[in-house]
Parts: structure tokens; C-alpha cells; sequence
């Protein structure tokens, strides 16, 4: 099919020109038309730098990073329905010891509406990844990295959408209160067993033998100051810069991030969320509701000044494409990107291995751009 050696010519490509500037070896990309039904799956490059690493194929795996927020998500409104908690729960409620975030509620965790700090950027984990990469944190851990106790206090928010990795570890934290189960047993559970998702794979702590021998390696190549990191001229990551990723412990993201998953698996469990097919009526319209990432408030629709974020789900303007529904996930050394374009039923879904530079993005990470490519590919042999 010339659909499919066009895709592939534009994934070969993009590995050649992404090569040096963001360090990516390879990428995964599949695209679907309905579930079930047509897909291509297109892969190019090699799963890491080492001149005996093997090409990138079918059983590659790659960490998802924030789209697996969406694992969170559905595990909270899966609660809801079944009368557990309710987006209205407050932190107080279920996590007393927090009692500085007490009336933020589940709804506010979930769309990033809280004033609460991101442990993700503080200098805590920073020295973590480079001193201690294979230390196994808890998820109590990871919310101290960003409570105010008074020794480690952090400013607060001035945006009033704020996207902090703090609010999904708490509401882990609350699942698991909640249905008096882990929270890992809970995404198995409810996402992964339910769904039949056969190359997704979640872990608290260390992932089995057999899932990382097929996880590709991970590369840092972000020099960007940390969040929190004031008046900063190299970063707390520095150390970092360089290194594979692969076999860093991935307890640092837990339930803001720390899935692994194929390309395709990816792309079968969006749509299930997209189509509906995930939670009764009532939550899917919770999940789907929009909040401004300016402003924080409820919005309709986005616009091309305005992008909009749901329940770990995010929707804007991508260029001639229009808006979209899409998340960019990233873990220290992988990117994963989801496209759905719900009126033409198409989904791609696309997979590398650095994180780069997240200053410019649009000049120094481009996986926005090939999908971007692939689209028009796509839709001119759909005519």
C-alpha cells in the first residue's frame, strides 16, 4: 500500500533529521481507523545508540509518561459509579495528613485546577535521579518532595491552571483509600485486565525482567532548569545529560506517569476512553469537561489562543489540523503522543526515546511535527 511507504518514508525521516538535535534512535507510530478494524503500524530506527541495539519493531515497548494519567482518571470515575467517592471528596476527606490542601477536591486534583506544587521539579527528586536512580520511592515520598513543612516550602502557583504531578499521586493515594485495595491492583484491575491490554504494564516499584528486555532505551537530553530551581544557570539535572534512562527506577512517577506500554496498546485504550466505552454516561461527561489552561474556568470548546484540559485529557489547535484531542506524555528519556481526530475516527499514536529541551518546543521537540505529517498522509489516501 502506498499509505504505508509513505508513513514509513515519513518516520525514516524524521529519525534522520531528530536524530542530533534531540537524540532519538527510533520511534513507533500506529494509526487506526476504528476498534476493531484497519491500522498501520509504521516503526523506524533502532531501540537505542549502541551499534549492536536491535531496530525498533512490534514488541518495543516504551514508558507512556503522563498519558497514563488517564489510568488515574479512569480508576477514579470507575470508583464514582460504583459509589466509592465522589469527584466532590476533598483531600481532607480521605487524606487528613495533608491538612494545607484539605478542601481541594478530586475534581480539582484531576483537572489541575489546585494551587498545589509539583514534586517533580523540586530539587529533592532532582538529586534523587542523579545520586540515587535506582531508589524505589513511595507514593507518600514523592507528595513530601512538595508539602509545605516549613523546610522545604515552594512557592505557590501564580498561573491559575497549574499542571502539577502532585495532584495524581494524591489521587492514587485516594483510589486506594477508597477501594481498600493498592493502587497498582487497581489499574490492573480496572484498565488493563478489563481492557485486555497485553503490552501495557504497571508497576509501584521495579518492572519485571521480561518487560524491561523489551522497553527501549531512554535518553535525558533536557539542560532546562528545574521548576523550582532559582536563579538558575545550569541545571540540578545537568548530571544527567547524556544518560540512558532505562534502568532508573520509574517509582518516581507512579500514578502521574509510570506506565510502560506499546505504540498500539496506547492507541487501543484512548480509544476506548474516547469512544466511551470506559465508564457509564454520567462520568464520561465528568471526564470530558473542559477547563481554560489560561484561566483555569470551564470552557466549551478551545480556541486557537486557548487550549483546554479535561480529566487528564488535553484538546487544542494543532495548526491546519484544528483542534484536537491529544496528550504529549514524557518520563526522564521518552515521549509518547496520541492524536484523536474524532470526526474522521482516527487515532495516531506515536512513541520515541529522549526527552529533549522543553524551552521553544515547537524548535526542539518535534514529535508534534510528524504527526502533523502524517495526517495529510493519511487523510489524502482516505479520499
Amino acid at each position: 500500500m502506498k499509505v504505508c511507504s509513505e508513513i514509513q518514508a515519513a518516520l525514516d525521516t524524521w529519525v534522520a533529521e531528530r536524530a542530533g538535535p534531540e537524540k532519538v534512535t527510533g520511534v513507533a507510530a500506529y494509526i487506526s481507523f476504528g476498534d476493531p478494524g484497519p491500522a498501520i503500524e509504521a516503526f523506524a530506527g533502532k531501540v537505542g545508540a549502541d551499534p549492536g541495539d536491535p531496530p525498533v519493531r512490534q514488541n518495543t515497548l516504551f514508558q507512556m509518561g503522563s498519558t497514563s494519567k488517564s489510568f488515574a482518571v479512569a480508576v477514579i470515575l470507575k470508583l464514582e459509579a460504583a459509589g466509592a467517592l465522589s469527584l466532590d471528596d476533598t483531600i481532607g476527606k480521605w487524606l487528613p495528613q495533608y491538612p494545607a490542601w484539605k478542601d481541594w477536591s478530586l475534581q480539582h486534583l484531576l483537572n489541575m485546577t489546585t494551587r498545589i506544587p509539583t514534586y517533580s521539579e523540586t530539587e529533592t527528586l532532582s538529586r534523587i535521579w542523579v545520586s540515587e536512580p535506582s531508589r524505589e520511592l513511595t507514593a507518600a515520598e514523592l507528595v513530601h518532595a512538595a508539602y509545605p513543612t516549613g523546610t522545604h516550602d515552594l512557592p505557590p502557583p501564580k498561573e491559575k491552571w497549574f499542571y502539577s504531578n502532585t495532584n495524581y499521586i494524591l489521587a492514587g493515594m485516594i483510589a486506594a483509600k477508597a477501594a481498600g485495595q493498592p493502587y497498582r491492583h487497581l489499574v490492573h484491575e480496572m484498565v488493563i485486565d478489563a481492557f485486555e491490554l497485553d503490552s501495557t504494564f504497571y508497576e509501584d516499584g521495579a518492572y519485571p525482567a521480561s518487560v524491561m528486555k523489551r522497553l527501549a532505551h531512554g535518553y535525558w537530553n533536557n539542560p532546562d532548569c528545574a521548576g523550582y530551581q532559582p536563579n538558575c544557570k545550569v541545571s540540578w539535572n545537568a548530571p544527567m545529560l547524556g544518560r540512558d534512562v532505562r534502568d532508573m527506577s520509574l517509582s518516581w512517577a507512579q500514578a502521574a506517569g509510570g506506565a510502560i506500554a506499546s505504540a498500539r496498546d496506547v492507541d487501543r485504550w484512548m480509544r476506548a476512553v474516547f469512544e466511551g466505552r470506559v465508564v457509564p454516561p454520567k462520568q464520561q461527561a465528568e471526564w470530558m469537561a473542559l477547563v481554560s489552561q489560561t484561566t483555569g474556568r470551564p470552557i466549551t470548546d478551545v480556541s486557537p489562543d486557548d487550549k483546554g484540559y479535561s480529566l487528564g485529557l488535553a484538546k487544542g489547535i494543532f495548526g491546519p489540523l484544528g483542534a484536537v484531542w491529544y496528550y504529549k506524555g514524557m518520563s526522564l528519556g521518552y515521549r509518547t503522543l496520541y492524536g484523536w481526530f474524532e470526526k474522521e475516527n482516527l487515532m495516531i499514536t506515536l512513541q520515541t526515546n529522549s526527552q529533549p529541551s522543553q524551552k521553544n518546543a515547537e524548535e526542539t521537540d518535534q514529535l508534534n511535527v510528524l504527526l502533523q505529517r502524517i495526517h495529510p498522509i493519511v487523510k489524502s489516501h482516505a479520499k
